[in-house]
């Protein structure tokens, strides 16, 4: 695969290679995701340094067909976004689950313009949690998990004041005992419509996003999650 035009790219993660150089994930809008070789981007004051950090948008381009294309030009995207405190947290979520779940050189677009999308709000609104929740279920629907939320697995419609067991493979189930990691059926109404409310509500599609997400990672840990535990979202 080879670029010779600028690509809009998210910075997803970087790591040394070598005395000098740095492995990049990106992200790109029209290429998916990818791995490239910045050549000598940690010697002295290299002009890329500053760019190649993990949640930056940036145009960038790249030469080579094999597994690990070169790097060759990178600019700053002038209206890209800063975050601060814990949306920084929420920006290394966002990237690691990108990297865990989204496959190499598949073109996506639309979820590319999710990522880019969240990561402005994350840089400009206070309300983190109700903005991850919403990136969760519509990144979940993007690489084909999306998760049924209006009915059962029996074809019902969901009731607002019944309690539901999640299957990630089948749906919601519903069950008449204070089940472990059960919900409301107005959570799940709520959670499809964009429409959390209440802290019960929160915390309950926090747990079940999480449940689902993970039951996607067949059980891969996501070493961001770690900075979330003394903290609400």
């Amino acid at each position: 695969m080879a670029s010779g035009e600028l690509e809009p790219a998210i910075i997803l993660h970087c790591r040394p290679y070598r005395e000098s150089s740095l492995f990049v994930d990106v992200f790109t809008r029209n290429h998916g995701r990818l791995r490239l070789l910045s050549k000598g981007a940690r010697r002295g004051r290299h002009p890329l340094a500053a760019l190649l950090r993990p949640f930056n948008r940036v145009r960038l381009s790249w030469t080579g067909r094999g597994e690990l294309p070169v790097l060759t030009c990178a600019e700053p995207v002038s209206s890209g976004v800063e975050l601060t405190g814990t949306a920084i947290f929420c920006g290394f979520y966002l990237c690691e689950l990108v990297m865990s779940l989204q496959p190499l050189h598949d073109p996506h677009p639309g979820l590319y313009a999710l990522c880019e999308d969240t990561l402005a709000r994350l840089g400009t609104t206070g309300d983190l949690e109700r903005t991850l929740r919403r990136f969760e279920l519509a990144f979940l629907e993007g690489i084909g998990y999306g998760m049924r939320l209006d009915e059962d697995v029996e074809g019902q419609a969901i009731k607002p004041d019944r309690r539901y067991v999640y299957d990630p493979e089948q749906g919601p189930r519903e069950t008449a005992d204070e089940a472990a990691g059960a919900c409301q059926g107005a959570t799940l109404l709520a959670l499809r419509q964009g429409l959390l409310q209440d802290g019960m509500q929160l915390r309950e599609a926090k747990r079940l996003l999480r449940s689902v997400l993970a039951h996607h990672l067949n059980g891969r840990p996501l070493k961001s999650r770690e900075l979330f535990k003394p903290l609400p979202i």
